[in-house]
């Protein structure tokens, strides 16, 4: 009996011992940690805002630990399409397809009015009569808008394959974007692709292409007609194309490749002050054919800003 005495208490010691382990463990895992006071930082620059902040015991993305920036508030985002109603642009356009004369025109282009379209208000844009610029048919044709660093046009642009000898193509735009500061460098903001079919010098053609919009660098300054403009952001609207053709079998006459290139510079608080527009193609020759239309072409529009009023 003696013996199994101390076992037994032997055991329930051990009972004891183990069952305040446990529960030791169990009360560790669950006591809260300590939150922290974290401070967003809106503009990257490691320096939190000291009126916006959350409480978690982990770093939120965005947020940082001082309070020492009181500048995230304040950030007002440059705006290169400040299409304030009654302003006015004025631009020396010129175009060379390679064959005299280069063709010449002075387009104006003025911000008419507002315009909602599904539910968003866009500004209007207008050209003068005779006007021969590429950007200024695009800034006539769509309706733009601003948020948030984001540039908008929303209405059409024209795939011109008439200087391939086709019919112009007709792209709708829904909102798309031309230019976000939110954007690194090379970062394609748009995106539309279609197939068309369409008669060429008697060929048919089957026509893939696809319309992007890029993000290009800012430049500190851009001089266009010796006058410097500074804080410049450089976009891209880029046509890429492919056509094949049936001559017994299926041909590749137009390998893909971009024939359509906008490179456009906006200035802060100004808007467009540079377009180089051109259309370029070089189609494969086919043995023992003889194609109906040119085997390279090219086409180059430039749009370079005179004046501005800026309303």
């Amino acid at each position: 009996m003696k013996i199994t005495t101390i076992k037994t208490t032997l055991l329930f010691t051990l009972f004891i011992a183990l069952t305040i382990v446990s529960c030791s463990s169990d009360d560790d895992s669950t006591v809260p940690c300590t939150e922290t006071l974290w401070y967003a930082d809106t503009d990257s620059d490691g320096l939190g805002d000291p009126n916006v902040s959350i409480s978690s015991c982990t770093q939120p993305d965005g947020y940082v630990i001082n309070n020492n920036d009181n500048d995230d508030l304040n950030t007002v985002l440059p705006v290169y399409t400040p299409f304030t109603i009654g302003s006015t642009w004025t631009y020396d356009v010129s175009t060379d397809t390679g064959t005299p004369p280069v063709t010449t025109s002075t387009d104006i282009i003025t911000a008419d009015g507002n315009v909602t379209i599904n539910t968003k208000e866009y500004t209007d844009l207008s050209m003068s009569a005779g006007s021969t610029g590429t950007m200024s048919s695009m800034l006539d044709q769509n309706n733009f808008r601003n948020e948030n660093g984001i540039s908008f046009m929303h209405g059409d642009f024209t795939f011109p394959l008439s200087q391939l000898g086709g019919t112009d193509i007709v792209i709708s735009l829904d909102d798309a974007k031309i230019i976000d500061l939110n954007a690194s460098t090379g970062t394609v903001l748009t995106t539309i692709n279609d197939t068309t079919n369409q008669t060429v010098g008697g060929l048919d053609l089957a026509i893939t292409y696809t319309l992007k919009t890029v993000q290009q660098e800012t430049l500190a300054n851009h001089t266009v007609n010796s006058v410097v403009y500074n804080n410049v952001v450089v976009s891209d609207i880029i046509i890429s194309a492919s056509a094949t053709t049936n001559i017994v079998i299926d041909v590749t006459l137009l390998p893909i490749q971009d024939v359509y290139v906008i490179r456009n510079y906006y200035a802060d608080g100004i808007g467009l002050i540079d377009s180089n527009a051109t259309f370029s193609y070089e189609l494969i020759e086919i043995p023992g054919q003889t194609l109906p239309i040119p085997t390279t072409g090219s086409a180059v529009t430039t749009q370079k800003i005179t004046t501005y009023t800026i309303n």
